[in-house]
């Protein structure tokens, strides 16, 4: 992408209409066969496509093959351009692989027993890709490093269980990925107006698009359609088109639950990116943690004019709490294993065997559909939460704590523990990442060490209990959901503690960049920990008697008659109130 430092790609994905279905679905059957002949030629090649690669996808594939089944010269460059870009996102896994492959030992496997299945030793992992990044030398804040990394080692441990052996090369656990569905980038085209292969064209005024592209009739022949397939744009496209410009579309298959396939098109944009607040106008920081029995909690510290070195808390914590939907995700689940329970006991391919497998497919369709609005739900609630604050940092646990081990050992803290480590956490970083480029907001991970068992008032080092009741002071446990500092006496919820500490990390950022001016090489960047109490200074807490922004402190009566916004698709399980009016509440949730 062009400018990537000044300007952010979007996508928004457009059914296309009835009447251009079936040519849709024919272009992208016909293309599919292409990229995955493609994908088998080059499989062996796949060494070529690794390392930083500048020309666009198609040129490489163009430079080393020629088309299968000659269609035109640019539906084939759009068919290259699909194939490339698979084939150079392997390359990056197998150069990963190759890196990974020294440290592969059967320490990272846990060996069967009576009681349990051979597994993964995550904590071995774990240190050991620390380890190897501390080698490396890498950026610590490079998120999307340590995703690969854990990913590609974990494949390889998949591969360990199944065969008793690590591979010997990254082609021998990954077998070469073909499409199971159409898709087709039109990158490969001249674009809207000169194309050979389609034309897009946009009238913003009636807030439609008009699409025209070439694919083969029901007796195999090549041709344009005639009339153009005419897309509604949303409201929200409209606007994004307004502000930057548009990329080279996607057509791509859909398969429903059912079976049925569809065809829509992936709008593609370029948007301009806010600029980021400048280091030395940052006063204020938004903390926020990954909890174990809350979604996310946040809390908001900012710069003390009196002792610059010291933050200060703003905000109280926002606490996500998701007990009802994780309800209804474990009842999901619970369903998908009662199906494929039942799916087993039919023979193969019958009408029985069939109608389960649907039924999973819709079940899965729900699951996955409830995450998403869901990661999409908890990074709204924390932009909102940094605007009404004003807060152009914010601050995160990493993700390389985005496997737990050891955390409850009963069903309900099974359930909660897979959902928060593999489900959610990196589609809500994810997501984060994205929208805070495009709001201007500077985006951090932190280091968890210590995070969740260093008291932020003090900064000693305590324990954790079941809770803040007498009977359970006495016994401190691992993963308890309560710190009690016998040093000062406070105690206080864990996730509440680990957000005050994360932005705690975030204000030493801050305070580092106002002296230095600059963010020094990643190299040379210096590494806080809350445990460092030279630098990390403990919090104060609400030393003038903050005022919430959002809501005001009124009588809670007040709020039934003011201001209340439901979230779109979560009108049963969540609410927000407040005293301001409607109108005000609104223009403040954006």
């Amino acid at each position: 992408m062009r400018h990537r430092h000044t300007q952010q790609p979007l996508s928004y994905d457009v059914r296309l209409p009835d009447g251009g279905q079936a040519d849709a679905l024919r272009v992208l059957e016909a293309s599919r066969g292409v990229v995955n002949m493609l994908l088998t030629q080059l499989w062996p090649l796949l060494d070529e496509f690794g390392g930083e690669q500048r020309d666009p996808a198609w040129k490489q594939v163009v430079s080393l093959t020629a088309s299968p089944d000659p269609h035109g010269d640019r539906q084939f460059r759009c068919e290259a351009e699909t194939a490339g870009r698979i084939l150079r996102a392997q390359a990056a896994r197998n150069q990963v692989f190759v890196l990974i492959q020294p440290i592969l030992t059967e320490g990272f496997i846990r060996p069967a027993t009576e009681h349990q299945r051979a597994g993964k030793q995550r904590q071995s992992i774990t240190t050991a890709i620390a380890a190897l990044r501390t080698r490396l030398r890498e950026d610590e804040d490079d998120e999307t490093s340590v995703a690969l990394l854990q990913n590609v080692v974990e494949q390889a441990c998949n591969y360990f269980l199944t065969h008793g052996e690590f591979p010997a090369t990254y082609e021998q656990m990954q077998a070469i990925p073909l499409l199971r569905v159409g898709l087709l980038t039109y990158a490969g085209d001249d674009g809207g107006a000169k194309g050979q292969a389609y034309r897009f064209a946009l009238d913003l005024e009636h807030h439609t698009a008009s699409l025209r592209f070439r694919f083969p009739d029901e007796t195999g022949t090549w041709r344009w359609r005639t009339e153009p397939v005419v897309l509604t744009l949303p409201e929200c496209v409209v606007t994004r088109l307004q502000e930057g410009g548009v990329l080279a579309p996607t057509l791509r298959e859909l398969v429903k639950a059912d079976g049925e396939p569809i065809a829509v098109l992936d709008v593609m944009l370029q948007v301009p990116k806010t600029p980021l607040a400048p280091w030395k106008d940052i006063e204020r920081v938004l903390g926020f943690d990954w909890g174990v029995h809350t979604l996310i909690t946040a809390v908001v510290l900012g710069t003390n004019s009196d002792t610059s070195s010291q933050p200060v808390q703003l905000s109280r914590p926002l606490f996500v709490r998701t007990s009802e939907l994780e309800g209804h995700q474990a009842r999901t689940r619970r369903q998908i294993d009662l199906l494929k329970a039942k799916q087993a006991t039919s023979p193969a391919d019958t009408p029985q065997w069939q109608l389960y497998e649907q039924e999973i497919g819709r079940c899965w369709q729900i699951y996955h559909a409830r995450n998403h609005e869901l990661a999409h739900l908890a990074v709204n609630l924390l932009l909102l939460f940094a605007t009404v604050w004003e807060c152009f940092l914010i601050s995160g646990e990493s993700l390389t704590t985005l496997k737990s081990t050891g955390r409850g050992k009963e069903v309900r803290g099974r359930w909660r523990n897979w959902r928060n480590t593999t489900t959610i956490r990196s589609e809500i970083w994810q997501i984060l990442r994205y929208k805070c480029h495009l709001l201007g907001i500077r985006f951090r991970s932190e280091r968890p060490k210590g995070t969740s068992h260093t008291w932020p008032r003090c900064g000693a080092v305590v324990q954790t209990y079941r809770s803040s009741r007498v009977e359970h002071r006495t016994d401190p446990v691992r993963w308890g959901r309560w710190l009690i500092c016998a040093q000062c006496g406070y105690n206080a919820d864990r996730d509440y503690c680990a957000a005050l500490n994360l932005a705690r990390l975030g204000i030493v950022r801050v305070l580092d960049r106002h002296t230095t001016g600059q963010r020094p090489p990643p190299r040379q960047e210096p590494d806080f920990t809350v445990t460092d109490s030279a630098s990390v200074k403990p919090c104060r807490y609400m030393p003038h008697g903050a005022v919430l922004l959002f809501p005001p402190p009124t009588p809670r009566s007040r709020l039934l008659h003011e201001g209340k916004r439901y979230c779109n698709g979560w009108k049963k399980s969540c609410t927000l109130r407040s005293s301001y009016a409607a109108d005000q509440m609104f223009r403040l949730c954006g």
